[in-house]
């Protein structure tokens, strides 16, 4: 494929397969929330287990680094892939209670392991100009599966929620677990992978925990790398409060489960426009600039988010056209930008200390999410736009440094 003939192996084929976990992953986290209600769990119940899962997640979060630099990016990314995605699909299928949700998303929360490893793994061998499209390939990839989940809004109309994505979660899983062998089989360990397990083969994770702590606490005192940091966990925090979106499309604004099926595709539609159409043709810019005026964007999207009047469909899609786009470039700049600010050796260490501090953050989301939607629904997107508002202080602090040819955003290449 042309688009990825000048990458290395690795991010080559993750992106080839990537399709196969995020055609029925984005579908069953599109509904999940609505599939929870299906089962009779409460609003209340629904934030618990998001809490219960993030806590997990940052237990995990603490030792991902350290785990990933001692079995390496490959070994790690499958264990913890079959651990965090493969098991959790089946149990899901057939969660009909409070106590099967949970262990799921307990076993979910090891996805902890694999964003610091799948990051490390498909980043590592890539030239630093070349990371932002990696990244935006993958962003598109996921949020382009959403073009089908129509289809399953068809389905659901016609049998129900529980029983169609129970289905999906069965077949997913069983797809889930082809495609993480076969990546396994097409990918190989990083160059600095194989260097620190082997510097790691015999030290003891908790050490390993140490010394990523030691260097994340550092990184407060780096005007280079705190405000990204900043934004990368206040964005992540704005993510998870997002959880009760499609629930408020149906109980407050009255759409119907067509129209709501409907969200994902004009957010798929307006990212591979994004990224086929309108960036190749923007002035190239550096990577501070795209991950400032995505923050305006998203903002500006928050806005309209709250003006949305029952039952109006154009003034949905208009928003969410907003939001995707400011999403979309927030996420691809904001990750290339942040991986390629930290140093060389001590990527999986510090990637791990930011994704822990994003969970620490985000732990007591879940449980915060679910009562304030139960108090007052737009009370909750109320908070949202107050962080994208916070998140425009911080990106006045943003400074392009003075020399960065090397570094730029472009699609120019693609």
């Amino acid at each position: 494929m042309k688009l990825l003939r000048d990458l290395p192996r690795n991010p080559r084929y993750s992106i080839l397969l990537e399709p196969v976990w995020a055609i029925p992953g984005t579908i069953v986290l599109f509904y999940a929330p609505l599939y929870m209600k299906e089962a009779g769990l409460s609003d209340i119940e629904i934030g618990i287990i998001n809490s219960v899962n993030l806590y997990f997640a940052f237990i995990f979060q603490l030792f991902a680094g350290s785990v990933t630099n001692k079995l390496g990016r490959k070994r790690t990314t499958l264990i913890f892939d079959l651990l965090a995605w493969s098991v959790p699909m089946f149990i899901w299928a057939f969660s009909q209670n409070f106590w099967l949700f949970l262990m799921a998303y307990l076993l979910n929360a090891t996805s902890k392991f694999v964003t610091v490893s799948f990051n490390c793994l498909i980043i590592e061998d890539v030239e630093e100009h070349k990371r932002s499209k990696v990244f935006a390939m993958l962003n598109m990839i996921i949020t382009g599966a959403g073009v089908l989940t129509p289809i399953a809004g068809v389905v659901i109309a016609d049998f129900g929620i529980a029983p169609t994505l129970a289905s999906i979660y069965f077949v997913g899983g069983l797809l889930m677990t082809a495609m993480f062998f076969i990546r396994n089989r097409y990918t190989e360990e990083t160059e600095v992978g194989k260097e620190l397990m082997g510097i790691h083969s015999k030290t003891h994770v908790f050490r390993s925990l140490v010394t990523s702590l030691r260097l994340f606490g550092r990184s407060f005192y780096k005007r280079r790398l705190f405000p990204i940091i900043l934004i990368t966990v206040l964005s992540n925090l704005v993510l998870q409060l997002n959880f009760f979106q499609v629930i408020y499309f149906k109980e407050q604004l009255s759409f119907g489960d067509r129209v709501i099926s409907f969200v994902p595709v004009v957010t798929a539609v307006t990212v591979m426009l994004l990224y086929l159409v309108i960036l190749p043709r923007l002035k190239q810019r550096s990577e501070e600039k795209y991950v400032s005026f995505s923050i305006v964007l998203s903002t500006a999207g928050a806005v309209l988010f709250l003006l949305i009047p029952a039952g109006n469909i154009a003034m949905l899609f208009l928003t969410l056209i907003v939001l995707a786009a400011g999403n979309f470039i927030l996420q691809t700049y904001r990750d290339s930008l942040l991986m390629n600010r930290l140093g060389t050796h001590e990527k999986a260490d510090m990637f791990s200390a930011v994704q822990t501090v994003m969970t620490l953050t985000a732990i007591p989301s879940g449980y915060l999410t679910g009562l304030l939607y139960h108090y007052h629904p737009v009370l909750l997107f109320g908070v949202i736009l107050a962080l994208y508002i916070f998140l425009m202080i911080i990106m006045l602090f943003l400074h392009d440094p003075p020399q960065r040819p090397q570094v730029m955003g472009s699609y120019k290449n693609m």
